[in-house]
């Protein structure tokens, strides 16, 4: 949807609350069956203490404690947290987010917005 303004979406399948299948394969494989139309990248399953990406999150906002799957981090183009979002959030509803960060980050076209 906002690949062309260079912005992506990432998962992190975290092993962390025992919901997450066995193995990478089976986490890809779930999800090319249910859910055909995902087009973004799905990272191998870790946990909260050894994903880097988590780890730079926390250092930002400690007090975004992730407490279950599917939080969402809106991330600039700088690697900066600007927002967290829990699992309730449905993710269809950030769109206005994302907008607003796009514009304001206009100006600083070819590098990558992501929100986890």
């Amino acid at each position: 949807m906002y690949s062309d303004r260079n912005f992506s979406v990432l998962a992190f399948p975290i092993s962390d609350f025992n919901q997450e299948l066995g193995s990478n394969e089976e986490i890809l494989s779930f999800v090319q069956e249910n859910f055909p139309q995902v087009d973004f990248p799905i990272f191998g399953l870790s946990s909260l203490d050894q994903s880097p990406v988590y780890r730079s999150i926390r250092k930002q906002k400690p007090e975004a404690s992730v407490r279950w799957n599917f939080y969402k981090f809106l991330v600039d183009r700088h690697g900066q947290v600007v927002e967290v979002f829990d699992l309730k959030q449905n993710p269809l509803k950030l769109a206005g987010r994302i907008e607003d960060l796009l514009s304001k980050d206009s100006e600083h076209r070819g590098q990558k917005l992501v929100v986890s």
